[in-house]
């Protein structure tokens, strides 16, 4: 390895000691891979069981997917945290 990639691993986060000894802490987000669409659209969208059906089977898995994405790069091109940090929000 290079000594830029070395130096380059973040600050230590004050949470990962909690994380890893189990400790519940507060404010850490809000599970949206169950209800993510069922919070962002109209419940007027959910009243037609086709298109409620195709929300939520199809389209839901696939804007958990790019959310999730999209925090893995925030991780990777901030500098402050180690790329092993998985509570950014």
């Amino acid at each position: 390895m290079n000594q830029l990639t070395e130096k380059r691993r973040g600050f230590e986060s004050p949470y990962k000691i909690a994380y890893e000894t189990d400790w519940e802490l507060k404010n850490t987000g809000f599970d949206y891979e169950e209800k993510l669409m069922v919070k962002s659209l109209s419940p007027y969208m959910f009243q037609n069981e086709r298109l409620s059906k195709f929300i939520l089977e199809h389209l839901q898995p696939i804007m958990v997917f790019f959310i999730n994405k999209v925090k893995f790069l925030r991780i990777y091109y901030n500098f402050a945290v180690p790329k092993d940090y998985q509570k950014i929000n």
